[in-house]
């Protein structure tokens, strides 16, 4: 079957489920695991952690190439690291001023900066080309890590059409600012051009990617560029394939809902208790009219498989088209209904179901 562009995703086919995850190293008490929980109050946090690999390993001082040993480091390895490849200028690696990193020598030396060929020098923060001298030489910004991922093997290529890191319930993303991308190869390498490499879409609720992936890939990974955020963490990850209505799509007139489910109490002076709950989203008159054929068996397949019990993404609107961005029409939920199919004209159906958030 063909994949429609603009039509809605029922997203329930999660990779993640099926095939072996490997991520950044977790801290201790958030494993990677965690993102498999249809439970949003259960999180997955990254190690902040430097990947030191052929492309940023060169160090280079008053004319002089360092080469760094390659591979994961906390800040505290990675300050050995460094300081072992360059003992020779006797530099001191540091995180002070606003967490940067700062290069402290006994004596004014050169850093050539210029020289960007496979160099350090972004992974640390010193940004710009110009060479710097001094004593101290302080980074542009602030970095905590390289970035943090989730990586999957899938034994043989597939098609990824939707993707989707989230928040825990009620909370705000706390990777708002990142660049979060989408990436496929037929082989576990990612330090080259990829077949695919596609943004997420970022807000508070979460990221999401809805694209027109035409390449099947055997490797897929989530790649997280935070390198400002100590604290990179999600509670539901998903990458996978969708259920997408071709001959017709949601029609207009649902209904969406804000339920706040806290307890308010009134006491006998008139005073208001309140027991503080979350905000529940509800779609209602969910409308999916002339399912026909193929359509139809696999929007029924897929209710048979979910129940009431396994939640799911439903992207309402993929290409924008009526909507300001992505995490407005884009759920995590699980069905409240029956499915109701009814019959309009030989084999055309009308499904109506009743949906709610999952948090």
């Amino acid at each position: 079957m063909s994949t429609s562009k603009i039509n809605a995703r029922f997203s329930y086919n999660n990779y993640l489920d099926a095939s072996t995850i490997t991520a950044t190293a977790s801290q201790a008490g958030y494993p990677v695991s965690n993102l498999l929980s249809s439970i949003r109050s259960k999180l997955w946090k990254a190690q902040n952690l430097y990947e030191i690999h052929e492309k940023n390993c060169k160090i280079y001082i008053n004319a002089t190439t360092y080469t760094v040993a390659q591979g994961s480091y906390t800040f505290a390895q990675l300050k050995t690291a460094v300081e072992a490849a360059c003992i020779a200028q006797n530099l001191t690696l540091l995180q002070g001023d606003g967490d940067r990193i700062t290069f402290s020598f006994l004596s004014s030396k050169t850093v050539n900066i210029s020289n960007q060929t496979n160099a350090i020098w972004f992974t640390l923060g010193f940004l710009g080309t110009s060479d710097r001298s001094g004593a101290a030489i302080i980074a542009d910004e602030r970095r905590y890590n390289t970035g943090a991922w989730i990586k999957i093997d899938l034994g043989f290529p597939q098609n990824v059409d939707f993707s989707a890191l989230l928040a825990p319930a009620n909370e705000v993303f706390s990777c708002n600012t990142a660049t979060i991308r989408i990436q496929g190869n037929n082989l576990d390498t990612w330090n080259v051009t990829l077949p695919v490499d596609e943004e997420f879409e970022v807000s508070g609720e979460g990221a999401f990617f809805a694209g027109d992936v035409v390449q099947p890939c055997r490797f897929w990974r989530i790649f997280i560029d935070d390198r400002t955020n100590n604290d990179i963490k999600a509670a539901v990850a998903f990458m996978g394939s969708s259920v997408i209505p071709q001959n017709t799509n949601i029609a207009t007139g649902f209904t969406r809902s804000r339920e706040d489910t806290s307890i308010k109490l009134v006491s006998e002076n008139g005073t208001f208790y309140i027991d503080r709950r979350p905000k529940v989203l509800s779609l209602s008159s969910i409308s999916v009219q002339l399912l026909k054929d193929d359509d139809l068996m696999e929007i029924e397949q897929l209710f048979y498989d979910l129940g009431i019990e396994k939640p799911f993404f439903l992207c309402i609107d993929p290409k924008k088209q009526v909507s300001l961005k992505l995490s407005q029409m884009t759920h995590y939920l699980a069905v409240t209904s029956p499915l109701d199919l009814q019959h309009v004209l030989r084999g055309y159906y009308n499904l109506s179901i009743q949906l709610r958030e999952v948090i």
